[in-house]
């Protein structure tokens, strides 16, 4: 199935039931986008419910990144129409949230100045970072440095400074690629029950499928460059790496990546 907006169903009935009824948060109609002559995009149609997670896979070079940018309002898509909470997206949107692969953190300054930074640009009380380090479990390395950090205190780190500014929707490029598996699935149990609590809007870019089909509400494949969507699932295995549906999702996933690569054959 490719297109259009898709409704996942959770892993739970009590989330089901928290969802809003579908207002969506992101609306992409047939949106491209082309660096000089490289296309980087063509015609990626999708809908994003609010409070949902979408998670994006594809081959390097296919446009994922790309897809975040055109979200986030970094730079203006070339084709289509992309829409964030019901309005044509904008950049510096206040409520989107921006995590990169690097943790982007300011090594002259503590973990509690890096989460508090946001905040201070906004004009903002910093007393938010606070609740935002305990609430990844880092409040007692406020003072540190960032290189005193492991990658996954750093990953903290980043996702505690997204947090504190109350974001609505929140966009990931492959946050936990660089971590060991251990911690890799830590980070991503961590991720999913932020989102839990808050609902907010997520979208995550990853190389991983099982990461994929762990953390998206809907997943998104896309084909070599220029980047289309060759498959939109709805995932109700969210959260369960046990369950045999999740491994029968996975092997969905890859067969469409593979598809996907191979031009379809």
């Amino acid at each position: 199935m490719t297109g259009g907006a898709v409704r996942p169903e959770g892993p739970r009935a009590s989330e089901r039931a928290a969802r809003p009824d579908g207002a969506l948060m992101i609306e992409a109609r047939s949106i491209s986008y082309a660096y000089k002559e490289t296309v980087a995009l063509r015609d990626v149609s999708f809908g994003l419910p609010k409070g949902e997670t979408l998670a994006v896979v594809g081959p390097s070079g296919c446009g994922k990144t790309t897809l975040l940018s055109l979200i986030a309002g970094l730079m203006p898509s070339t084709a289509g129409q992309l829409r964030v909470d019901g309005a044509p997206v904008q950049p510096r949107r206040p409520g989107t949230a921006l995590i990169l692969q690097d943790y982007g953190l300011l090594p002259w300054k503590t973990v509690r100045e890096n989460v508090a930074l946001g905040l201070r640009i906004r004009g903002m009380k910093p007393d938010a970072a606070d609740q935002a380090l305990r609430e990844v479990g880092i409040a007692d390395l406020a003072g540190r440095w960032p290189h005193q950090l492991s990658g996954g205190q750093k990953q903290r780190v980043a996702i505690a400074r997204s947090l504190a500014l109350g974001p609505d929707l929140l966009l990931m490029d492959e946050p936990f690629s660089a971590l060991d598996a251990l911690t890799r699935e830590e980070m991503q149990d961590l991720l999913l029950s932020i989102w839990r609590r808050h609902r907010t809007s997520l979208v995550l870019v990853t190389h991983s499928i099982t990461e994929a089909v762990y953390l998206g509400q809907q997943i998104m494949v896309l084909s070599p460059r220029p980047g289309q969507v060759v498959g939109l699932f709805r995932n109700p295995t969210v959260g369960d790496r046990r369950a045999a549906a999740f491994h029968e999702m996975v092997n969905r996933v890859r067969d469409a990546l593979e598809k996907g690569v191979n031009g379809g054959a």
